[in-house]
């Protein structure tokens, strides 16, 4: 089975992902049979639905201990402690004490708004995964906005299981109303995204459109993954936020997080920059700076 690697900032050794699920995965992404099974897991909502719904239930809290230990999850960061938690879900989207996160308050820089692992791309239209062109227009689904950001540079920040999963504002200003756009529910796993790279457009998703000021605005993507119950919005559409305010949370699953500039808007960090190209992902955290706004 092929394995993944990651970097960490500062580091120069290599990491390999531990992926939960690995055989499963490889089995339904890469074989005849497990893609037939595949396609009911993915595009039957009511799966991924009834699943949330176990996760919500007392009978799941039994799972909390055994997940902390087995991914050696710093649990003294939550506001939480281990025995006030109700239900799997409830320990899975825990918020986070105030100081478990160092977030950039430089007035120019832009944070990463999740914990995970992160790729960036400064220009857009150039990028193909396994020979596969990424379709901007199936990406945004909506023509308008496709046109403003046609020429782009792009921040995808891919949530594990095992990360914090509430997602944070990663820059001042004002945010619109978020939007639906509904798709399949796909593993977002660097198994399952090696052999479908078109996950990102083709999952279930939220987008939003935040403007720092009259000349730089950014598009906002939130993307489901498998046996992701839901994604909830905590912010208030159409009001002024602050660098690392909550804007919502993940229910259990792997999830993403994708930025979208006007190309020339940002410059990424030089390191975010060299890893991408050799198609490496960066640990990040949450409040961690990835780029500087380029007006």
């Amino acid at each position: 089975m092929k394995k993944f690697y990651y970097k960490k900032r500062n580091i120069d050794d290599l990491f390999e992902e531990k992926v939960i699920g690995s055989r499963l995965i490889f089995f339904l992404y890469s074989s005849f049979l497990g893609k037939s099974v595949l396609k009911v897991l993915t595009k039957n909502c009511v799966i991924s639905h009834l699943y949330g719904k176990f996760m919500n239930t007392k009978l799941s809290r039994g799972l909390i201990k055994c997940f902390i230990n087995k991914n050696a999850i710093n649990i003294d960061e939550s506001k939480k402690s281990l025995s006030d938690f109700n239900n799997f879900n409830d320990f899975f989207t825990r918020e986070l004490k105030s100081l478990s996160r160092n977030i950039d308050t430089s007035s120019d820089s832009i944070i990463s708004p999740a914990d995970g692992k992160i790729l960036v791309y400064e220009n857009f239209e150039a990028v193909a995964v396994k020979g596969t062109m990424f379709d901007l227009d199936k990406l945004i689904f909506d023509k308008p906005l496709t046109q403003i950001y046609q020429k782009c540079s792009i921040a995808v920040i891919r949530l594990a299981p095992t990360d914090y999963h509430r997602f944070h504002f990663p820059i001042d200003g004002y945010v619109s109303e978020t939007k639906t756009i509904n798709g399949h529910y796909f593993s977002v796993s660097p198994i399952a995204l090696h052999f479908n790279p078109k996950i990102f457009f083709e999952n279930k998703r939220t987008i939003c459109e935040i403007k720092h000021d009259d000349s730089f605005s950014f598009l906002y993507m939130e993307i489901g993954a498998t046996l992701v119950g839901s994604i909830k919005q905590t912010y208030r559409a159409d009001s002024y936020i602050k660098k690392g305010d909550e804007k919502g949370y993940f229910e259990f699953g792997g999830s993403t997080v994708v930025m979208i500039f006007k190309n020339h808007n940002i410059m990424f960090d030089s390191d975010l920059i060299e890893n991408s190209k050799n198609n490496y992902e960066t640990k990040i955290f949450m409040g961690d700076k990835i780029g500087v706004i380029t007006k």
